[in-house]
This record gives C-alpha cells, sequence and structure tokens, in this order.
C-alpha cells in the first residue's frame, strides 16, 4: 500500500546550475531546515507554524551562521584553493516517513542517523527532524570531506547512490516494515500502468464520482501513474498486455522485423528494392516439388534468369565538365607561343652567300 512506502534520497548543495539545478548555498539549506526564513513561515507554505515548536534537532547547531562556521572551520585543514565557485558545498539526506505511519518517528529517525554514519562516512553538519509538514521528515547535511581532502559529490554518484539505496532499504527501512519506493515507470511500461490505472478508475466509477475534476486527474494519472498504482494495489506484474496470438504461431518472423524487410515493395512476383542495391527478379519454380539432381538443371532454373548487375559509377556532373574546361582554358592562355626566327641572306663584298641571326644580339632568344 501507499502508505507502508518510505523515502529516501540524496542530493549536493552547491551553486552549479548544470543539467538545470537550482543553485542553492549551505547556509541558505540551513536556514531552511532550522525554520530560520520568514518567507516560508508564512499562512500559504506547506509550514505549519503551529508545529514548529516540535521539530527536533538531533545533531549540530541551532542557527545557521553556527552551521556554517562549522563548516569553515571543518574545511580549515583542507586544501581548498582547486575548488570552483560552484563547487559542492555539502550533501543533504532526507528520510521520509510515509503520511499515518504508526512508527515511532524519533526512533527511526534516530536508527536512519546512524547508518549514514556508517554508509557514508562524512562529518555531519546538522541533522533536524521536522513536524511541521504533512510527512515527518528528517534533514541530515554532510560536509564532503574525506580523508583530509574535499571529495564533492563522489559519495552520491549513481554506482554509490545505488549501493546506498539498496543498504539503507535492507538494514533499515525493511526491517522497520516499510517497503521500498519504486522507480517511475517509462516508456512502454507507463503506457501499460497509465491504462491499468484508467481501468481500475472506470470499474471503481471515479471518473462519474469525480466530475470536472476527473481531467486533472487523468493528467496525473499520465504524467506518472506510479502513485495511483500504489493507491489502487495494483500489481506490476499484472499491467502487461496478454498476448493472444495462438503459440504455435508466435515468432513467426524475427524479432523487430515485419512480414516484408525495410526497404522492399511487393509488386505481383517481382521484389522491387528501394535502394541502391539491385535485387534480382523472383522466381518460383517452374515445377514444384521437382527436386535438381546437377549443376546444369539449376543453371537452367535460375543462372539464366539473373538479373544482378553492378552499380554504374555515377557520371561526373555538368558543374565538373565545365570547371575542367575552364581550368584547361586557362592553362593555355597562360603559355607563351615558342618564338620561330627566319635567318637573314645577305651576300658580301666576296659574293659568298651567308646567312645571319638578326636576333642574335638579343640575349633573350637563349631563354
Amino acid at each position: 500500500m501507499a502508505e507502508s512506502v518510505a523515502h529516501f534520497a540524496v542530493k549536493s548543495i552547491g551553486l552549479s546550475r548544470v543539467n538545470g539545478r537550482k543553485p542553492c548555498s549551505l547556509l541558505d539549506a540551513a536556514r531552511h531546515n532550522l525554520r530560520e526564513i520568514q518567507a516560508e513561515r508564512g499562512a500559504v507554505g506547506r509550514i505549519d507554524c503551529t508545529r514548529i515548536q516540535h521539530n527536533v534537532t538531533l545533531a549540530g547547531p541551532a542557527t545557521a551562521t553556527d552551521v556554517q562556521a562549522l563548516a569553515v572551520s571543518r574545511l580549515a585543514s583542507v586544501d581548498t584553493s582547486r575548488l570552483k565557485r560552484d563547487h559542492c558545498q555539502a550533501i543533504e539526506a532526507v528520510f521520509s516517513l510515509p503520511v499515518g505511519a504508526s512508527l515511532d518517528a524519533a526512533s527511526y529517525f534516530a536508527h536512519c542517523l546512524q547508518w549514514l554514519a556508517v554508509a557514508m562516512p562524512l562529518p555531519v553538519l546538522s541533522a533536524v527532524v521536522h513536524h511541521d509538514e504533512a510527512t515527518q521528515h528528517l534533514h541530515v547535511l554532510l560536509l564532503p570531506v574525506k580523508d583530509g581532502r574535499h571529495v564533492g559529490g563522489a559519495p552520491i554518484a549513481r554506482p554509490e547512490l545505488k549501493r546506498l539505496r539498496d543498504s539503507f532499504f535492507a538494514q533499515v527501512a525493511g526491517p522497520a516494515g516499510l517497503k521500498r519506493d519504486t522507480a517511475r515507470v517509462r516508456g512502454m511500461v507507463k503506457q501499460w500502468a497509465v491504462a491499468a490505472v484508467l481501468r481500475r478508475c472506470e470499474s471503481l466509477g471515479l471518473p462519474t464520482a469525480n466530475g470536472p475534476l476527473w481531467p486533472v486527474w487523468v493528467a496525473a494519472i499520465e504524467r506518472d501513474p506510479t502513485s495511483a498504482m500504489l493507491a489502487l494495489n495494483i500489481d506490476p506484474d499484472s499491467i502487461r498486455p496478454v498476448d493472444e496470438t495462438p503459440p504455435n504461431e508466435r515468432m513467426a518472423n524475427p524479432i523487430g522485423l515485419a512480414q516484408t524487410p525495410i526497404g522492399l515493395q511487393k509488386e505481383g512476383v517481382k521484389t522491387q528494392a528501394l535502394s541502391c542495391v539491385g535485387l534480382g527478379e523472383q522466381t518460383t519454380p517452374e515445377q514444384p516439388g521437382k527436386a535438381i539432381g546437377s549443376a546444369s538443371e539449376l543453371w537452367a532454373a535460375v543462372g539464366n534468369r539473373s538479373r544482378w548487375t553492378a552499380p554504374k559509377a555515377p557520371a561526373p556532373t555538368d558543374r565538373r565538365r565545365v570547371a575542367e574546361a575552364a581550368q584547361q582554358s586557362a592553362i593555355r592562355r597562360c603559355k607563351s607561343p615558342k618564338k620561330t626566327h627566319t635567318p637573314v641572306l645577305r651576300i658580301d663584298d666576296d659574293a659568298l652567300t651567308r646567312e645571319r641571326d638578326e636576333y642574335a644580339h638579343d640575349l633573350t632568344a637563349w631563354g
């Protein structure tokens, strides 16, 4: 039942805004836990001012400034020169009892604090039990310092967090008779859960009983059906739809494939491919049931019908041909034409005919 579900969560306290986090300093967290924020003590908030006096401080100073001073004194012997502005200032653990639980809250939260000191051996800055809200819960602020160095949020990384949850519900919540809070369902399982919850609500007549509020409840159920499943005692193993397919027809096709593979379309007896790879024509045997006994019979049956063709090389585009032609034209223009000189014939005084190169004095001709 929902009334027997325990709650345990941890988070880092710091000024980081990564992944949409809301920045919070250690001083602000301590002020909230010790009820020093006047705006939270109004008539609109979740805090009942008449019951603030019943809150109990299990560990740490009584004021937020003293909690901050305690953290500063503990960090005096630690090298903090490399810490960034948005570093992890503290780790906060929250333990909550379900509404209407018959357990002794003082004994339960004391057990939680003892378990946390062993499971996460970090200095405790503050531990406060709140009795002024709908659910009784314990806030514990831990300084992320271990073995003389600042460890940041490493103690609550994903693998460590799973280990902490398993240890808590095995050593604290389980022996106390509480159930583990199930994770939020997602994907197809979430759709099954929503359908199961709505079916149960229909059988109980809740749509008619809630009237105009029913769409609001439906929207809440579609966001997260986990709480509704717990309240209606719906077994998570029963929400999966029953497969009505006969056993002899199940798994007729490979998992994830339809009768026609993706990329193929049936057109009569031909199989047309929707890709660049060619497929041969799908043929049926001329004589069904006749066995093929030789290679020649096999070739006669299917070999001469093969129409596999290699994909042709793509022809060059017009733009490429134009560019190549322009390049060759530019090369031809840059080449200077070869000069040819005709020798001059001259008859000297001795009546002999001689050839003279009129450009012999031009040294550029030797180039």
